[in-house]
């Protein structure tokens, strides 16, 4: 008599079973940040963020020139180290030195770049909808602030 190997039986997820269990998960996170939204991104970061057209510095030294700018200004008693801000979701900047106590950050929009990509803002071509100003707190939490705009 020979002994034939044995396969054992697997579990097979099944395409309506992977949409089921993807849907779920869906629902989950959109009802928990519905209940808890400001704890999902973190503690709110006290800064206050504008829209504004200012003169800038022209990169040649040779004066300023107006253009638009995203204005954001520390409110809290603290510095707030580690900032980035980010304009729509995708374009980035990350900000090496500390935002000192109720310094103002004046910042052309078109120093922002992708996340995936060296492309550039284009304020010419994109309204700035959504800026998320995410810093570290003196708790050493990450402290997250978003501002929504209408055009």
């Amino acid at each position: 008599m020979t002994d034939d190997p044995k396969i054992a039986p697997s579990l097979k997820l099944t395409r309506t079973g992977l949409v089921v269990s993807l849907s779920a998960m869906a629902l989950v996170g959109l009802i928990v940040y519905s209940i808890f939204p400001s704890q999902v991104g973190g503690p709110p970061l006290p800064v206050e963020v504008t829209l504004d057209h200012q003169p800038v510095a022209t990169t040649s030294g040779g004066g300023a020139m107006v253009t638009e700018v995203v204005v954001i200004r520390n409110l809290s008693d603290h510095e707030i180290p580690r900032l980035t801000i980010d304009i729509n979701g995708q374009y980035l900047l990350l900000q090496n030195s500390p935002l000192k106590v109720g310094e103002t950050l004046t910042l052309p929009q078109r120093v922002f770049t992708d996340k995936r990509s060296s492309q550039r803002f284009d304020p010419s071509k994109y309204d700035v909808e959504g800026v998320v100003v995410t810093g570290q707190l003196p708790s050493g939490a990450r402290g997250v602030s978003e501002f929504l705009f209408t055009h």
